[in-house]
């Protein structure tokens, strides 16, 4: 398809497409209109409607009762009642009188139309309605928006767009800084006449607008909230994919598919717009996206009733797509056997395409059997389906046809809803797959990969680990079932990468997939809301993403929930002792969390446990560099600001808007000690040495340690944290811990007298790897969950 360079300069767009049933009363009219306003208003709007509820279905009741007057009249009552309710319901008085008007005079026009058989118009007024009322709406909300007739604009010539004309008319219609509302389902004919454009007409009158204008996006708002892997009002456990890929949707569409049509997706093939399913009535989900450049497949299972068959000889000239075409009815071309081919049709139309046939001097044989068809189109194409055909054999199955991306199987009645759950679960649902992306590799990353091996062998009759990513600042590599087990060889050959190359190919990869995120980095930790979008779960050890400003923190939340995705993060603080989940626990079950306090950091608890005053403390910091327990540079854990910033994450944990500079921080490093180089510092250790020396002796004198000490506490709304060093009591569970050990001490409504302490090592890369594998085995057993199969006592 090629359009006008003035269409292919126009400034990118969105549609949005809302069919009858989200425009069914004044409240879905209301939620639309918020949907509308929720967007991004730097780009043009075009906004493309159904007629409201069953209203076309009540045209089509008016036009077959055309000949019966009193039948036709009281028709035509009944519909102007109702929609003059919808309208008075919507709007306001004088808003309403306006459009109630328009409606008035298009119910007046429809006895004349019948008489001279323009029945098109008639079906007409259910699309002018919807749009006139929202943009209406949309108005009453200081929004700038135009309905449009598409008739004013939309060409049809021999079934086929004509794009040069349209481009040229909807030119003069568009105005400046507008939502355009447009009708779906209508056009004009070459000769100038109203036409409609079939069943599910308006996705593709969303379709033909969105190539026409250029469209980033096109989005079919339905009653669903993605493409599934069946039908979910017949299989409970059907999975939302959140990507299609642009081969198998088309296939989907010749099926009859409910989502997609067969004629929704041919305007956009070999364009850059994407197109994208999604619920107007859940629409904090992101949907599905149908992408053209994705090339892996998915799994899907789908039903065809009262449906027969069509043979001709294979060299017949004409294709079941033109068929389709002139029928307005999806044709099912099955996999040729012998000279013949046999197509599929609905068996309403089959004296129709029998009769188009022969005005073409094509002979057919119609198999006159009313078939039930259950169609399957494979995730790869050597995919085995072996594991239903006795399943399916018992259901009585008549023909069999399969091909290298489908198979269809043809019985004499619909399967029963528990045989249809069991054929989609023994198809779809048999083993889970995790695809994994681990984002650095220094001691940790290294440490988790060389688990993850092992776990991926454990668990294999389970899950199916499939590591597809390995990064690091420098490069990364990006390929499907990488061997875990030479990971670093294969990252040696890897290339350099930005966020935009990562992001291209997590979009592109189906199913289930979790990012490991061991890096330090804050610029990666921003990335997170685009690899939530691509369909990643997190679990990270990086404390930059729970610490970044409320903002840019509350955009990640959001996203996680559009995406219904999580983000597991117990090795940010503790190093995966599960404090997080503890605390998520008690609220889960109405507790209210009144303090928590601990040590937070492995590297101080070390140094604090170590010194009695006899040596430098400046010693204890040299030993423990050389052990590798500090960062390289140790003043980076004397600062006390990663200590500060594991407080901060507990603090969000609990839902609590805190910045990091709402945390008073005291550093065990003395004013000025930062400044300057590490031989800088060492030449003034001293000053370090005699403060923590005055320390130990005061808290000695009392009786108590010293501790390095993070707390938060909660009172009538408000919270007090703070980070310093603290005289303990040597009976308190804070004194009472081993060298480089954390422990966190919960104060809560229900455990005011006797608090809870978790307790456990705070440093070392076995220790955060395996925190990390501890999160990620919570995710693998939703997942198992999900696929209805019990998970293994290993996970447990």
């Amino acid at each position: 398809m090629q359009l006008q360079p003035t269409q292919k300069q126009r400034q990118l767009a969105q549609v949005h497409k809302f069919g009858g049933s989200s425009l069914a009363t004044a409240e879905r009219f209301v939620a639309v209109a918020d949907i509308i306003t929720q967007q991004d208003q730097t780009q043009p709007i075009w906004v493309v409607v159904s007629a409201p509820g069953d209203t076309t279905d009540a045209l089509l009741h008016i036009i077959a009762n055309a000949e019966q007057p009193a039948a036709c009249n009281s028709a035509v009552m009944a519909l102007q009642q109702q929609l003059t309710a919808l309208v008075s319901n919507t709007l306001g008085p004088a808003a309403a009188q306006q459009v109630l008007t328009q409606l008035q005079h298009w119910v007046a026009e429809i006895p004349d139309a019948l008489a001279q058989h323009k029945f098109n118009d008639v079906l007409a007024i259910g699309e002018r309605l919807s749009a006139l009322l929202l943009s209406e709406v949309l108005r009453q909300r200081a929004f700038s928006a135009l309905a449009i007739d598409a008739r004013e604009f939309l060409r049809i010539k021999h079934y086929q767009p004509d794009w040069p004309t349209s481009a040229e008319l909807l030119t003069e219609l568009t105005q400046a800084a507008a939502i355009y509302v447009v009708t779906g389902y209508i056009a004009r004919d070459d000769n100038g006449h109203s036409i409609t454009l079939g069943r599910n007409g308006s996705d593709y009158s969303a379709t033909l607008l969105g190539a026409l204008v250029n469209a980033a996006t096109v989005t079919i708002w339905t009653d669903v909230k993605a493409i599934y892997s069946a039908d979910p009002r017949k299989v409970k456990r059907a999975v939302p994919y959140q990507h299609v890929s642009w081969s198998q949707a088309c296939q989907l569409a010749q099926l009859g598919n409910p989502v997609l049509h067969a004629r929704t997706l041919s305007p956009l093939t070999n364009t850059n717009t994407a197109l994208v399913v999604r619920s107007s009535y859940e629409p904090q989900y992101a949907g599905c996206r149908v992408m053209q450049q994705d090339a892996s497949q998915q799994g899907f299972l789908t039903e065809l009733s009262d449906v027969t068959l069509l043979t001709l000889h294979q060299e017949a000239a004409v294709t079941a797509a033109e068929l389709a075409l002139d029928l307005q009815q999806p044709v099912v071309a099955l996999p040729q056997q012998g000279e013949n081919v046999s197509w599929l049709l609905p068996t309403v139309c089959a004296e129709r395409a029998l009769t188009y046939l022969d005005e073409l001097n094509i002979n057919a044989v119609w198999d006159t059997q009313r078939y039930y068809a259950l169609a399957f189109l494979k995730p790869y194409s050597h995919f085995s389906v072996n594991v239903v055909e006795p399943l399916l054999q018992w259901q009585g199955v008549l023909h069999r046809y399969e091909n290298a991306q489908q198979v269809i199987w043809l019985l004499a009645e619909p399967l029963a809803a528990d045989v249809l759950e069991d054929v989609h679960h023994r198809l779809l649902q048999a083993r889970p797959v995790l695809k994994v992306i681990v984002a650095g590799t220094g001691n940790v990353g290294a440490e988790f990969l060389a688990m993850l091996s092992a776990q991926q062998q454990r668990l294999a009759t389970v899950v199916q680990l499939e590591l597809v990513a390995v990064l690091n600042s420098r490069q990364a590599v990006l390929e499907h079932n990488i061997d875990i087990g030479n990971w670093s060889d294969a990252l040696a050959k890897g290339s350099r990468w930005d966020h935009k190359i990562l992001t291209t190919y997590l979009n592109a990869l189906p199913g289930a997939k979790v990012l490991i995120d061991i890096t330090p980095s804050r610029s990666f930790a921003t990335l997170y809301p685009t690899m939530i979008a691509a369909g990643c779960d997190i679990v990270s050890a990086n404390k930059q993403g729970v610490t970044l400003p409320g903002a840019e923190y509350q955009l990640i939340r959001q996203t996680l929930a559009m995406h219904q995705r999580q983000w597991l993060s117990n090795t940010t603080c503790g190093a995966g002792i599960p404090v997080q989940r503890t605390l998520h626990e008690l609220l889960d079950a109405g507790d209210e969390i009144i303090e928590i306090s601990g040590i937070f950091s492995g590297t101080l608890s070390w140094l604090l446990c170590q010194f009695d005053g006899s040596t430098r403390f400046s010693d204890f910091v040299l030993q423990a560099q050389a052990g590798g327990l500090t960062e390289p540079d140790p003043r980076d854990d004397l600062s006390g600001t990663d200590v500060q910033r594991k407080l901060l994450v507990l603090a969000r944990e609990l839902g609590l808007a805190l910045e990091l500079d709402d945390i008073v921080l005291q550093p065990l490093l003395p004013q000025g000690l930062e400044q300057g180089s590490w031989q800088d510092f060492w030449s003034h250790r001293t000053q370090l040495d005699d403060a923590m020396a005055q320390q130990y002796r005061q808290a000695k004198q009392d009786g108590k340690v010293l501790r390095y000490v993070a707390s938060l506490a909660l009172h009538n709304g408000k919270a007090v944290a703070k980070v310093a060093l603290e005289h303990v009591c040597t009976a308190h569970a804070l004194a009472a811990i081993a060298p480089c050990d954390n422990v966190f001490v919960i104060r809560s409504k229900w455990y005011s007298d006797n608090p809870l302490v978790l307790k456990g090592p705070g440093a070392g890369r076995v220790v955060t790897a395996g925190g990390l594998h501890a999160d990620l085995a919570v995710l693998i057993k939703q997942l198992v969950a999900k696929a209805s199969l019990p998970a293994a006592t290993a996970l447990t």
